[in-house]
């Protein structure tokens, strides 16, 4: 899976959960996350000064490595892919 692939892959997961739950801020905060990294990587978005503020992998652990490992995995595969981004 290609690193877009893997942050549209985060996205469909996050939008399947905010349908169940809409108010719950978590999930709209890692939906705009995802969305700068998927713009950053199809390259609509040439700021890359907010990478450092992506905290995916902080609300994997935190808040779903327990209750829901798929959704937390994919949280952590993304938030690897923000961090090699800063890198670049």
């Amino acid at each position: 899976m290609s690193r877009l692939e893997t942050i549209e892959e985060g996205i469909s997961l996050t939008e399947k959960r905010l349908k169940n739950i809409p108010d719950f801020d978590i999930y709209k905060s890692i939906l705009k996350q995802l969305h700068y990294l998927q713009m950053i990587l199809n390259g609509s978005e040439p700021d890359r000064s907010k990478l450092e503020k992506i905290i995916l992998g902080h609300f994997a652990v935190r808040e779903f490595e327990e209750s829901d490992p798929e959704f937390s995995e994919i949280l952590k595969k993304c938030q690897n892919i923000a961090f090699k981004l800063s890198m670049e």
